[in-house]
């Protein structure tokens, strides 16, 4: 379990809870199908709107409603939506490491021992 801390705003990542897992799993699927709608929109601003509100239902799926509220305050910035995107992924990919060195260690202890 890692905490992940962006604009004063700390949430829980657990990557070995299968609750998270759930949320974290259909979120991203969720954002996938809305990421193919995106190439289709017509002007700069309404592809921007739209980038922003994929990213927006993608926290709020994963750590429940008003979290992007929380972690953006209304505003849409394509600049620190991917800032924001990219630390929760770091943190994701860390607690993911942790929890497979971890396990690894466990099951060490009984693998057999090399001659």
């Amino acid at each position: 379990m890692s905490l992940w801390k962006y604009n004063d705003v700390e949430l829980e990542i657990d990557m070995e809870d299968v609750d998270f897992q759930i949320r974290y799993e259909n979120s991203f699927t969720l954002m996938g199908e809305e990421e193919k709608k995106l190439k289709s929109v017509g002007t700069v601003s309404e592809f921007s709107i739209g980038y922003c509100e994929m990213f927006f239902r993608l926290f709020d799926g994963i750590f429940g409603e008003g979290t992007s509220e929380k972690l953006f305050g209304g505003k849409r910035n394509l600049a620190q939506v991917d800032e924001c995107y990219e630390s929760f992924l770091e943190v994701c990919r860390k607690d993911v490491a942790e929890a497979n060195r971890r396990r690894n260690k466990r099951i060490a202890k009984y693998m057999p021992k090399g001659k």
